[in-house]
């Protein structure tokens, strides 16, 4: 049966999602060599996720998706083309991980390819914040999906480059207009109780300095800042920039080379719970920072959603 609920789609060529050759090489410095050889591993241990499908008949029979080797903290996926319930060939390959942290999210929009091969989602966490990522399971979901239910989504993301933030890093904003707005926004967030007015930019707008330390620059602490800003690129959204704090770290092996994983703060707003995200990396120039460290880069973010909100 047709989904008739589904959220907003836009569809793009497939090459528009840029290269997985690109993210292969966070994995080895020869995806060439490698990669060929650890898909071949991969399907001597296979399994099949499911999703959000229920049975066998709610899954799209045009193609397959095969994850492996089972039970190795990180695995590699294959979307198989089928048809007459026979392998044809591979339509895409991707590393993956699963990360344990949940987080409510709806589905706002998604930038999915005509072979339903692979998709970028939109994902509203509330409070006007918005989160792209690569879906691990599109194959699978992809006629599941609907607008306004919320979905457990697990979020992961792969390194390119990783640093740690200066304790002491600042900006000294001089700009006049810049100034006020700060300014402004600070006095009328405070006067309502941290609550933004309906009319927030009316407000700033009408808001006109009280003395000479109003115009002053402003010293902007960038240290403690958590961020995230997606890719500007329609269908490279999940290329990610970010910056926030480790909250966890820990040590996995795949194909005899060892990862180190942090468990970082993605996004995290006033009065609401953090967004946890883990993150891979191979590269020893990244291993070492610790918990309580704030660190940015960039990153390649996954989601994986296998259950509804109930």
């Amino acid at each position: 049966m047709k989904n008739q609920n589904r959220p907003d789609i836009i569809t793009i060529e497939d090459q528009s999602f840029g290269s997985h050759v690109e993210h292969w090489t966070l994995l080895t410095d020869q995806p060439n060599v490698d990669v060929p050889k650890w898909l071949g591993q991969a399907l001597d241990a296979p399994i099949m996720p499911m999703g959000l499908c229920t049975q066998e008949c709610d899954m799209d029979d045009s193609t397959w998706l095969i994850q492996g080797p089972v039970k190795q903290p990180i695995q590699l996926a294959q979307v198989i083309a089928v048809e007459a319930n026979q392998p044809k060939a591979v339509k895409t390959a991707f590393p993956c991980f699963e990360s344990p942290y949940k987080t409510p999210v709806t589905i706002e929009r998604i930038i999915s390819c005509p072979s339903n091969t692979q998709a970028v989602l939109g994902l509203n966490l509330g409070e006007n914040t918005t989160v792209y990522a690569f879906d691990s399971l599109y194959s699978v979901n992809h006629h599941q999906y609907q607008k306004d239910q919320t979905y457990i989504a697990h979020l992961n993301g792969w390194a390119y480059e990783l640093e740690a933030v200066a304790e002491d890093e600042q900006l000294i904003v001089d700009d006049p207009a810049s100034i006020k707005h700060h300014r402004a926004l600070n006095d009328i967030l405070a006067a309502n109780n941290g609550v933004a007015p309906a009319n927030l930019q009316e407000q700033i707008d009408a808001w006109e300095p009280k003395s000479e330390e109003d115009k002053a620059p402003v010293t902007v602490n960038f240290s403690k800042m958590v961020a995230y800003l997606y890719g500007e690129v329609l269908g490279q959204e999940d290329e990610a920039w970010f910056q926030g704090n480790v909250v966890g770290k820990t040590q996995a092996q795949f194909m005899n080379q060892d990862y180190t994983l942090y468990d970082v703060c993605l996004i995290h707003e006033d009065n609401q719970p953090a967004t946890l995200i883990r993150i891979a990396t191979k590269e020893p120039k990244f291993a070492d920072f610790e918990i309580g460290q704030f660190i940015r880069g960039n990153i390649w973010i996954q989601v994986s959603i296998y259950a509804k909100k109930q």
